[in-house]
């Protein structure tokens, strides 16, 4: 699957090319109406905005399991809360453990655990349309 990189404004002008992917979460009967999130090799974790656990039928966030990570900011942390959900890409979905925190700046993140260990992903910044490819990946268990 490819898609070109989304174009979007930066402070001070100007604009970045970032790996945008259109996704939706379901738990238990319940799917969220389709969203953005960046694809962010930097990330250990799935990690969404606490405004999207209820559109997935979670009402209080807080009841996961606490995570408390950092960032690139020395010093940084942030609160996240776990909760098993399914990741639905187009006609893929699968179980992850989902992180959910009321400190994201961004509405959410695909990392490292759930997102690419399910996808090989291709960066491809060149030429008139730059943009990424997944690849499907199935591991035997």
């Amino acid at each position: 699957m490819k898609q070109p990189y989304k174009q979007v404004p930066v402070l001070g002008g100007g604009v970045a090319w970032l790996p945008i992917l259109r996704i939706q979460l379901s738990r238990n009967d319940v799917l969220t109406t389709p969203f953005e999130a960046i694809i962010d090799s930097g990330a250990h974790d799935c990690l969404f905005s606490a405004d999207i656990a209820p559109a997935v039928g979670i009402p209080d966030f807080t009841t996961g399991i606490l995570k408390i990570s950092g960032g690139v900011v020395k010093g940084a942390q942030m609160k996240s809360y776990a909760h098993d959900v399914r990741l639905v890409i187009g006609s893929d979905n699968f179980k992850i453990e989902a992180y959910f925190s009321g400190e994201m700046p961004q509405g959410a993140l695909l990392g490292r655990n759930g997102f690419f260990d399910k996808y090989v992903v291709t960066f491809d910044p060149r030429g008139d349309e730059p943009g990424f490819e997944l690849t499907r990946v199935h591991q035997k268990k």
